[in-house]
């Protein structure tokens, strides 16, 4: 509906040296940034982006979770499962489990009443929407 394409983004710029300048030094490395980013789907171009803070480096790769009510869910690197609205990225909820989010959230329904889960460690945190 949106037309555009949601992704957790990760980037990071590792230098190889080959055996003729390994002498010069290596160059210091930064740390990798992720972000969640919407997509144009005609373009290409980022339309928006979330930046996540946090460690970055690990199991910190789930990806995200788009509902046709408009809503954005995905697990942030500090542990938290966070609602933004699809269409500008604006946040308007977050969860903290104080966990490691691994996997991404789904979406099921029972009963004409829709729930996200998601896995944290040992644990399945539910929530109903409205």
């Amino acid at each position: 509906m949106t037309r555009l394409y949601y992704v957790m983004a990760y980037e990071k710029c590792v230098v190889k040296l080959s055996s003729a300048n390994r002498g010069t030094g290596r160059p210091q490395e930064e740390a990798g940034k992720k972000f969640v980013r919407a997509l144009d789907i005609e373009t290409g171009k980022i339309v928006w982006e979330n930046p996540q803070i946090g460690l970055t480096e690990g199991k910190r790769n789930a990806g995200v979770l788009a509902t046709a009510g408009g809503l954005l869910f995905y697990g942030d690197p500090s542990g938290d499962l966070v609602a933004v609205n699809e269409r500008d990225g604006k946040p308007l909820w977050h969860f903290a489990t104080n966990e490691v989010i691994k996997a991404s959230p789904i979406t099921y329904s029972i009963g004409g009443k829709q729930f996200i889960a998601l896995a944290v460690g040992s644990t399945i945190l539910c929530f109903g929407l409205p």
